[in-house]
């Protein structure tokens, strides 16, 4: 049974690559063109930013808004794997702020992104 097991691993067909999944479902590399573009708020986006009450929780919430326009996904992530990008919107909307740390917890995480589900549609 076992080996089995191992020949059908072995057979199935791979179409894409690692290189091609990240593409597909990673998270977006933006260029500085691109952050202007994806984390730059419409009045309704700043609205909701206005609610929200951390500095951290704000830059969050435009990095899930800007991974969210370019990719129509959700990503969990830290201050280190997107180090630009946060330091992008901080200069850009909170230049007075230092940010050390990106963790929110999970309940504001997921309020944050049906916030954006509903700007969404």
């Amino acid at each position: 049974m076992k080996g089995q097991a191992r020949n059908t691993n072995q057979r199935r067909l791979r179409i894409l690559g690692d290189d091609e999944i990240q593409a597909i479902y990673g998270m977006p590399c933006f260029t500085p063109e691109e952050r202007m573009e994806y984390f730059s708020l419409s009045p309704k986006e700043l609205a909701v930013l206005e609610e929200l009450h951390s500095i951290k929780s704000r830059i969050y919430y435009i990095l899930q808004l800007g991974y969210f326009k370019a990719c129509h996904m959700f990503f969990v992530f830290d201050l280190q794997g997107v180090c630009e990008d946060a330091e992008h919107i901080r200069q850009l909307y909170f230049p007075d702020s230092q940010t050390s740390e990106l963790s929110i917890t999970k309940v504001t995480r997921l309020k944050q992104q049906s916030l954006i589900l509903e700007l969404c549609n």
